[in-house]
């Protein structure tokens, strides 16, 4: 079974993503003008917010390795736990178990730093994405973009988050028939 075809978006310069910006405050009283404002900065600097994800993540991780993979591995078994609660009948004991266990053990500070270092650039890039206006430059690369008939990771992220993804709604099909 091949997927779907997928193009990389091209990295915008520096200049257009920080320096030449022009940022003010989104319309928060109107959220449709506010989501497409986000949505549209996503899938324009979707290469540059993934450079600033993975920048910020490898900085975190190199900043304290031991807490960063202990924490990886606790949220690891976390979440195989939660998938194997899934699949049986054993509820969500499995889970519980390893949270309390892991918090009783002193991993605590570790779950977090993890957390933290994947929270922290998708906060950031949701808070640039709402404060960058677009310029005529954006929205005329946007408005050739969009004609591509190979769709971008950002593309599909959004589509699928928007519930419009052939993919998941074939998955929710087949939970819901569960």
């Amino acid at each position: 079974m091949e997927g779907p075809r997928v193009e990389i978006a091209p990295f915008r310069t520096v200049a257009d993503f920080i320096s030449d910006a022009n940022f003010t405050s989104p319309a928060v009283g109107d959220s449709s003008r506010w989501y497409n404002r986000v949505k549209q900065n996503l899938l324009y600097y979707q290469t540059n917010y993934f450079i600033i994800f993975a920048f910020i993540t490898v900085c975190y991780s190199a900043m304290n390795l031991h807490k960063y993979l202990t924490g990886m591995f606790i949220l690891s078994l976390l979440l195989g736990a939660i998938s194997f609660r899934d699949r049986t009948q054993y509820g969500p004991a499995p889970a519980l178990a390893i949270g309390i266990g892991a918090g009783l053990m002193g991993h605590g500070p570790a779950i977090l730093y993890t957390l933290c270092s994947f929270v922290i650039p998708i906060i950031f890039t949701f808070v640039h994405a709402s404060l960058r206006a677009r310029n005529m430059k954006n929205k005329v690369n946007s408005a050739v973009e969009t004609l591509r008939v190979v769709p971008t990771p950002m593309g599909h992220l959004i589509e699928c988050l928007e519930g419009k993804s052939s993919w998941i709604r074939s998955l929710a099909i087949e939970v819901k028939g569960k």
